[in-house]
């Protein structure tokens, strides 16, 4: 299996931020009509890292005699399906630098979405970490010596703190089930940055959080709106332009149903798609099934797309302000708990045995 954060050299395939950086620079260039072979080499040897090894590389193949389209497509693992879709596209419709504005522009709405969900859940998780590397170390070191002071005054030993004590024997066990669960949050995070995963692969392990189910769905609705207004905007055969909107987002369902509408659009009967049993962005489908003239149907979409992103928006200025607080207010509880059983406690117990006269 090819892992997707390497590009065919086996070296780490661009980040979203690469690809934002690439594709302005591409634009700039063919904004200004310099030739693009010698202006991708200039750009790539005042370049870094694996930035500059794609500059160069897509420079040279240019230079071979490649169009830029062939030279991308022989990179095909560094960048999505659509952004080589749209590059064709903009290619032979004679817009490329429009074409590039337009991915750029939602490209970054899609990075600085990232953002914001990697700042609301990074300070909750350091204070879990930090807690639960505590509460390790009561279970571990501090309860056994409680155990051992209540049985040299031949005092009772609370219930909970005999369990606590087996926690501790058994610590090695589930106390790494925290650092995997961090780990594994922070490689999945790592491989969303990788600009082959755009616009969105493996949203759904992030569904279980609050009000991330409505944010993704609306920044997928999103994604398909404004994508498929840009393919069909610059000449991409409308029923291709579906599958790759829907392919781009990374959900199964939705590229499942797009395929058969494009089997529908080629029909020229959209009414055959069975659309009660589909999760289907309903703005969407409204506007497929009455945009016939593709110009005002790409504006429709335009729109739609808009309404959504500000649909997703609200919902990721929830999860910003309010999601660390209630990730904060549960682990302070559980963490407050926790310590309360496993110190201030046996702790109490022990000095209320002590202050007991002998009987």
């Amino acid at each position: 299996m090819v892992d997707e954060s390497k590009g065919i050299s086996g070296q780490p395939s661009l980040s979203i931020e690469q690809l934002i950086a690439l594709n302005e620079e591409i634009a700039a260039l063919c904004r200004v009509g310099l030739p693009l072979a010698q202006g991708l080499r200039a750009v790539g040897l005042d370049s870094r890292g694996k930035l500059r090894s794609t500059f160069l590389s897509l420079s040279q193949k240019m230079e071979q005699g490649m169009s830029l389209t062939e030279a991308l497509e022989t990179e095909r693992n560094q960048f999505p399906p659509v952004y080589l879709a749209i590059v064709e596209a903009g290619l032979s419709a004679g817009r490329l630098p429009l074409a590039l504005e337009h991915i750029a522009s939602f490209v970054s709405e899609y990075a600085e979405t990232r953002r914001v969900i990697g700042l609301a859940l990074w300070y909750p998780l350091v204070v879990l970490t930090l807690a639960y590397t505590l509460f390790i170390g009561l279970v571990v070191w501090v309860v056994p010596r409680f155990i051992t002071m209540f049985q040299s005054f031949r005092m009772e030993i609370p219930i909970g703190l005999w369990g606590l004590e087996k926690a501790g024997e058994w610590a090695m066990v589930w106390g790494a089930v925290l650092p995997l669960i961090v780990l594994w949050f922070l490689v999945t995070w790592k491989l969303q940055s990788r600009a082959r995963r755009f616009p969105g692969r493996d949203h759904w392990s992030w569904r279980w959080l609050p009000w991330m189910r409505g944010l993704i769905e609306q920044s997928e609705a999103a994604s398909l709106a404004q994508l498929l207004a840009v393919l069909i905007e610059h000449g991409v055969p409308y029923p291709r332009a579906v599958v790759l909107a829907a392919d781009a987002s990374g959900d199964p369902e939705l590229m499942s149903v797009s395929r058969e509408i494009a089997a529908a659009l080629t029909q020229g009967d959209l009414n055959s798609v069975n659309w009660r049993t589909k999760r289907f962005p309903p703005l969407i489908r409204w506007a497929l099934l009455t945009g016939h003239d593709q110009p005002q149907l790409s504006l429709s979409l335009r729109r739609i797309g808009d309404l959504y992103h500000k649909r997703a928006s609200f919902q990721a200025e929830k999860i910003r302000y309010v999601l660390p607080s209630l990730l904060l207010i549960a682990i302070g509880m559980t963490a407050t708990l926790l310590y309360g059983l496993s110190l201030y406690y046996p702790f109490v117990r022990l000095l209320e045995g002590l202050a007991l006269p002998p009987i």
